[in-house]
């Protein structure tokens, strides 16, 4: 970090609200192929976030500040008007990616919560009385009704794809410094 600049932190940020973004859109389409896909370029750009925060604590370490936030506060309130401004503007950057990502968070957690009372819908057995058998006497199952529990077992499994995109990969922003 010999010439100071926020540059590499904002190119990263930007790329994530993009991301961010395409994703609430595959969320909005139910686009699970999508979703798998942006879960791991989010990953990558969220190590390469930290990453970049961990070289900049060094570099302000380095120059005697300590490695942290407020030792980072201290020496940026030393440095001219340009590098606060791109700091600035990288804060707001990751505020706007906090913002899209609580928003992404509503929307997977609705579709959970539909896809679980889907899933208990039709996970819950039948009265007794409701089903009759091919010689009229009440059963207590149908075909159909045991066909679906068989492929609600595989849907249910944590990896299944189904599920997977559910999960919030990279929440909350635990790497992007708070602002």
């Amino acid at each position: 970090m010999t010439t100071a600049s926020f540059d590499i932190e904002i190119a990263l940020t930007d790329h994530l609200l993009e991301l961010l973004k395409r994703e609430q859109g595959s969320l909005v389409k139910v686009d699970v192929d999508a979703l798998e896909g942006l879960l791991s370029e989010k990953a990558r750009i969220l190590q390469d976030l930290n990453t970049s925060t961990q070289a900049r604590f060094k570099a302000v370490s380095a120059l005697g500040f300590n490695a942290d936030e407020q030792g980072l506060a201290t020496w940026l309130a030393r440095q001219d008007a340009p590098l606060q401004q791109s700091w600035n503007h990288f804060q707001s950057l990751l505020t706007q990616a906090k913002e899209l990502n609580r928003v992404n968070g509503i929307l997977i957690t609705k579709h959970f919560a539909r896809n679980q009372q889907a899933l208990d819908t039709l996970g819950r057995p039948p009265a007794a009385s409701q089903f009759y058998g091919p010689n009229g006497q009440a059963s207590t199952g149908s075909g159909l009704y045991n066909t679906l529990l068989k492929h609600i077992s595989l849907i249910k499994n944590r990896d299944s794809p189904v599920f997977y995109w559910l999960t919030p990969a990279c929440t909350p922003y635990s790497n992007i410094p708070p602002t």
